[in-house]
């Protein structure tokens, strides 16, 4: 379930890009809009594979997508199909080493879902409106890591302000400046 919120909130804030949007800059110094599209599909991509029994890459191929919202649609049919028919007992490979599925879902999964629909909005200037309990889940996730930046996935942990809310504190941890 939580798969499909995460997934449904990227979606409505891909297709809300404009037409000529695609070059706007996002939180991601090294991306605009269609740069971290690429990646994403390339993660939903990957998480498909990953059901299929395939090893974690040391690397993520990524590529700018001439229709984005079209391959982000084929990526995530491909996922959902793959999913529908996965046993939840069984372990997939993950950034960690191998893990249940439902835990690569709601660990690694989720966050590059939660956290770059959060740059994507912000790149688009609309609020993130992200669920609260993926930003939890997101948060216990990554909190053990200590908010010191994760060879080049996340940058260091940026100040909160005092009576920030979750996501805000989220994102800051995870180096963005919200």
């Amino acid at each position: 379930m939580t798969t499909k919120i995460a997934l449904d909130r990227f979606e409505q804030l891909l297709t809300a890009v404009p037409a000529d949007g695609w070059e706007r800059p996002t939180p991601c110094a090294k991306w605009a809009i269609a740069d971290l599209a690429g990646h994403v599909i390339a993660v939903v991509r990957l998480g498909r594979e990953l059901v299929l029994g395939a090893e974690f890459p040391q690397a993520g191929e990524e590529t700018r997508e001439a229709d984005p919202v079209a391959a982000w649609r084929e990526a995530r049919q491909g996922l959902e199909d793959v999913l529908a028919k996965a046993d939840p007992a069984t372990e997939v490979a993950a950034p960690v080493g191998r893990v249940p599925l439902p835990t690569m879902l709601d660990t690694f999964f989720l966050t590059e879902l939660v956290v770059h629909s959060w740059d994507l909005a912000t790149a688009l200037e609309v609020p993130p409106a992200l669920d609260p309990e993926l930003v939890r889940k997101v948060d216990d996730y990554v909190r053990p890591f200590g908010g010191e930046g994760t060879d080049g996935v996340f940058d260091p942990a940026v100040h909160s302000a005092a009576g920030a809310d979750e996501t805000t504190r989220l994102v800051n941890l995870l180096g963005r400046v919200a």
